[in-house]
């Protein structure tokens, strides 16, 4: 950590961040609560003293199980984003239109994942906060998928009922259905991420809330590996009783993979049922949740934001541009070909798929091998604490980004693309370890002081506890009191994740527009070997670099996970 002056620094970044998000304060009075030269309270605390109420330990198995659902999550993923553009290409849409299909993403991601965190925080369902909505949306997702696939059928069947035969009519329904199943898909799996992520973040105790991510995070991998090793199989050859295109069985074989992950997860866990004390507060108060959540983050959770909105204002770049930067790469070192040429397409596309296929196998391998270096006690002389590996991870990043200067031939791309899985097995784990162990650190002190849970006599395993509200206060001491539970938190933190997908889409435009002009206008400027798409990529590493800094400013709660 470095030894710059909090308060200072916090008021600077305070006026800047303040610029973009001018609802948003940052409460200085939480560093005197959570000092970070202090260890975490649960440390401090005698274990005895809770353990009526702790979580077990989760052996390695229990955490597989928990998990994952993560991988079933991430396949169907990797499925929309394959096969989602092509498809709706194919039926005839312009890339304007399909753009304005992938907001889909960004505005469900912003919606949805706050909404349901908020909700589900509130909920008393019988079989948990989290379950009932995976269950829910895990039903409107494979409804989802089954309309994309077999939009022209259902279209042919909604006509059928009209006795029309007309092939424009049919066109033009099936497009109408593709779109609308296009968004209900993005909404419901972000309805189903938002709830897995906090059942995550619920059910491991605190000490093992890094494993837990760890597990997700791999998960995560997992579901990558498989969906591009599946898109490249020829499904319709293996598995011809199931369609006659490769969307169709891939979209069967996803909704089976999905369902089963979901299935282990949900019958692998025992959440706890709460009782809501306040159940006369208005529907609109869920609304004031979300929104006192993202004005009055504690700080810790701000400071992870705001890393978050840097980091991903750098991997958005990179999400959105690597197979075209490859493919480009493979248009430049075989200028003798006809980039029109579909034999052409088809290898530029390829190199860019080969080499995100190897990044997911790094990724993987990463993500399992990263966390076992993490120490397991405190104080430790190891320098590999999380923190310390997140900001170096976005060190890593910005260095692969700047090497795009020096690339020349598709086979160093490809390189460039599959070494960027380290730091993303990294942004994929350690951000969601850092939410859970402040969550799951101010439950257990919750507990412990009782003001926060109150547990009810319930002789059923699982237990029913009671979401409570503090005593009557003013509204500025609310504000400042008011506690936000895994689903919220989560909710927020994903908002930091989703506003950089709509700027980077704008500077990206810009970057773009500027680099082609020079290009076009003068003969005498070098502006690099990799034109505007590498361009776009070094700016992502830029970002990587303002969020190295500030993730040295997180504050440390000197959780570890169990030895």
């Amino acid at each position: 950590m470095l030894g710059t002056d909090p308060s200072l620094f916090d008021k600077v970044l305070n006026t800047l961040l303040n610029l973009l998000f001018p609802l948003q304060s940052i409460k200085m009075s939480e560093i005197e609560r959570l000092n970070p030269n202090e260890p975490a309270k649960y440390n401090s605390i005698n274990r005895s003293e809770i353990v009526e109420y702790d979580d077990k330990t989760l052996s390695t198995w229990e955490m597989i199980r928990l998990t994952t659902c993560m991988a079933g999550l991430q396949f169907t993923w990797t499925v929309e984003l394959a096969y989602g553009s092509p498809y709706l290409r194919s039926l005839g849409l312009t890339q304007e239109l399909i753009a304005l299909v992938w907001l889909a993403g960004p505005l469900s991601g912003l919606l949805v994942q706050p909404l349901v965190g908020a909700i589900s925080d509130k909920s008393t369902y019988k079989l948990g906060r989290r379950r009932p909505f995976i269950i829910v949306g895990g039903f409107l997702v494979c409804l989802s998928m089954a309309g994309i696939a077999y939009s022209k059928e259902w279209a042919k069947v909604y006509l059928g009922i009209f006795n029309s035969k007309n092939v424009d009519d049919r066109n033009e329904i099936a497009v109408y259905i593709a779109v609308f199943a296009f968004y209900c898909l993005d909404f419901s799996i972000n309805a189903v991420q938002a709830s897995c992520r906090a059942l995550i973040l619920d059910i491991p105790p605190l000490y093992q809330q890094e494993t837990g991510n760890a597990w997700a995070g791999r998960m995560l991998h997992f579901g990558n590996v498989i969906g591009y090793f599946t898109g490249f199989l020829d499904l319709t050859a293996l598995f011809p009783m199931l369609g006659n295109t490769q969307l169709k069985v891939l979209c069967i074989v996803a909704c089976v993979i999905f369902i089963l992950s979901l299935l282990i997860t949900s019958l692998s866990v025992k959440e706890k049922v709460y009782e809501a004390v306040d159940d006369d507060k208005p529907w609109w108060h869920t609304l004031v949740y979300i929104y006192r959540a993202f004005r009055y983050l504690p700080l810790p959770i701000q400071r992870i934001c705001n890393v978050q909105f840097f980091a991903w204002m750098g991997w958005f770049p990179f999400l959105f541009f690597s197979t075209s930067w490859v493919a480009e790469i493979y248009a430049q070192t075989h200028p003798t070909e006809d980039p029109n040429d579909e034999d052409f397409i088809y290898k530029a596309t390829r190199a860019g798929s080969f080499g995100l296929l190897l990044y997911s196998f790094v990724s993987v391998f990463a993500g399992i091998i990263v966390p076992y270096f993490t120490p397991s006690t405190y104080p430790s002389r190891n320098p590999f604490t999380v923190y310390n590996i997140y900001t170096a991870s976005h060190i890593i990043y910005f260095i692969i980004m700047m090497t795009t200067f020096f690339v020349r031939t598709e086979y160093h791309a490809i390189a460039v693309i599959a070494s960027v899985g380290v730091p993303w097995a990294i942004a994929m784990w350690i951000p969601f370890a850092l939410v859970g162990e402040f969550v799951q650190k101010e439950n257990v002190e919750a507990i412990v002081e009782n003001t926060h849970v109150r547990p009810i006599e319930n002789h059923d395993p699982e237990h029913v506890s009671s979401i409570s509200s503090s005593p009557p206060t003013t509204p500025d001491e609310q504000n400042e009191e008011e506690e936000f539970d895994a689903g919220m938190m989560l909710g927020v933190h994903n908002m930091y994740i989703v506003f950089p997908q709509f700027i980077i889409s704008l500077i990206s435009a810009g970057i773009f527009k500027l680099v082609n002009e020079i290009d076009a206008n003068s003969d005498d400027v070098d502006i690099g070997n990799n034109n505007a798409v590498g361009w776009v990529l070094r700016f992502g590493g830029l970002m990587a670099l303002v969020a190295a800094v500030l993730s040295c400013y997180l504050i440390d709660l000197h959780v570890y996970k169990q030895a």
